[in-house]
């Protein structure tokens, strides 16, 4: 008797709790993965007080969606953001500092993905994805030409001397697959006060030496056919490539530029091959970012939903144990070195990366989503520059063709610089009303 009425008690216990349950409405553009409704399930069975619903969205048009959501008053309780910038200016943000702040694991979070969270002193988004940008290299084509291996985060002089070395028309070898790149990562290298395109956490320096040093290594790679974009096409058909990740694929490209992301694909290919970072250090680091909506009616339910799917140390194993189609390329949002441990073990760590996440406080964030105004401060600000046919090219037109063309970086710097801090000043300023 005493048994069946403790079962009873149960039984009420239960259906009490599940007709007190709040229901939180999720938005990720990854809900397509089946890692991400898995995660949601673990979460709801340890969490029976919380019920969590997809949004009705178009996953197509996700910003679009989301701006029409907000506009009807249905914006979802927790929301995979396109940037946080956007979240702000549309005052969609609910300002999370308190619960951070007593929030231990909150600390565990790698400090550059940590720090982008905060504007005018107040923690607005949670870090949902963490990628790392740098340089592949072949380790074959090192080993077949008598090149030294290049260690984590090289010297740039035996990076540069190993890129010349390993350009081998005859044999259709290419020394690095893409120069583009270099102007972000490399003024940080030369000037420890400046991030990502040159980016100092209070304006950009795009007059500074080492941008313009990083611009005139990029053409002069792209002058001397170091990569697969400079060939002439009667060179390119050798490889019967579409674009030069199909000439990395085939063995015959030296240095790659990509993220972590990738490093499964590499994983499978024919030559082994391993993460370097960039030269001195600061590796990129690529950031995903929820925000918990201002309009939540269970600001506490979406927080501890939200944590226990990206930085939560419990949500982050039972990733790893339920991850069994490996769709889970993000790295881990902590630093807690058994959780740290047990990933690495799990997702078979790929050369390199242990020794880019060690140094992972040293990184540098990419400022798309994280800078007010970058798009237009990094590419599309009209300049009132000719350049070719085009009287007012944009700032990418101008960084570009600085690099692909005739234009001569260093006469165009400073009023570049004038004009990507004049676009972020309009940016936060706006921002500013909103966070106050």
């Amino acid at each position: 008797m005493k048994k069946l009425v403790m079962i009873g008690l149960v039984i009420l216990l239960v259906t009490a709790a599940m007709a007190q349950a709040v229901t939180i409405v999720y938005a990720n553009w990854n809900l397509s993965l089946d890692i991400e409704k898995k995660i949601v399930e673990e979460f709801m069975k340890t969490h029976p007080d919380i019920k969590v619903e997809f949004a009705d969205l178009d996953y197509g048009k996700y910003e679009d969606s989301l701006i029409a959501a907000a506009a009807a008053g249905k914006l979802p309780d927790v929301i995979m953001i396109p940037n946080i910038p956007m979240a702000l200016v549309n005052d969609w943000a609910l300002d999370i500092t308190a619960m951070t702040a007593k929030d231990t694991e909150w600390e565990n979070i790698p400090a550059p993905l940590r720090g982008a969270t905060v504007y005018n002193e107040k923690v607005f988004a949670i870090p949902s994805g963490f990628y790392m940008l740098g340089y592949f290299v072949n380790e074959d084509l090192f080993t077949n030409y008598n090149v030294p291996q290049l260690p984590y985060a090289p010297d740039w002089n035996t990076m540069l001397s190993a890129i010349r070395r390993l350009t081998i028309p005859r044999d259709g070898v290419l020394g690095i697959a893409e120069e583009v790149q270099i102007p972000e990562w490399f003024p940080a290298t030369k000037d420890p006060a400046l991030g990502y395109f040159t980016w100092d956490g209070e304006k950009y320096n795009l007059d500074h030496p080492a941008f313009i040093e990083g611009v005139k290594i990029a053409k002069q790679f792209f002058d001397g056919k170091f990569v697969f974009d400079s060939l002439p096409d009667e060179q390119k058909q050798q490889y019967n490539a579409g674009w030069y990740g199909d000439v990395w694929n085939q063995g015959k490209i030296a240095i790659r530029w990509s993220g972590t992301w990738d490093t499964a694909s590499f994983a499978t290919l024919p030559f082994p091959s391993r993460f370097i970072g960039v030269p001195e250090g600061k590796v990129t680091v690529v950031g995903d970012f929820f925000v918990l909506s201002k309009t939540t009616k269970y600001p506490e339910q979406a927080y501890e939903f939200a944590k226990y799917i990206t930085f939560a140390k419990e949500g982050i194993l039972k990733r790893l144990e339920i991850d069994t189609a490996n769709q889970w390329t993000s790295m881990p949002l902590t630093t807690e070195q058994d959780v740290l441990d047990e990933y690495f073990k799990v997702k078979k760590l790929f050369p390199g990366i242990d020794e880019a996440f060690a140094r992972i406080s040293e990184g540098i964030v990419e400022g798309v989503k994280i800078v007010p105004g970058y798009i237009q401060s990094r590419w599309t600000a009209p300049t009132g520059i000719k350049v070719g046919d085009n009287d007012n090219a944009s700032i990418g037109d101008v960084i570009w063709n600085s690099m692909r063309g005739n234009v001569n970086i260093a006469d165009y710097a400073g009023q570049l610089n004038k004009l990507a801090n004049e676009q972020y000043r309009k940016a936060i300023e706006k921002i500013a009303i909103m966070t106050d």
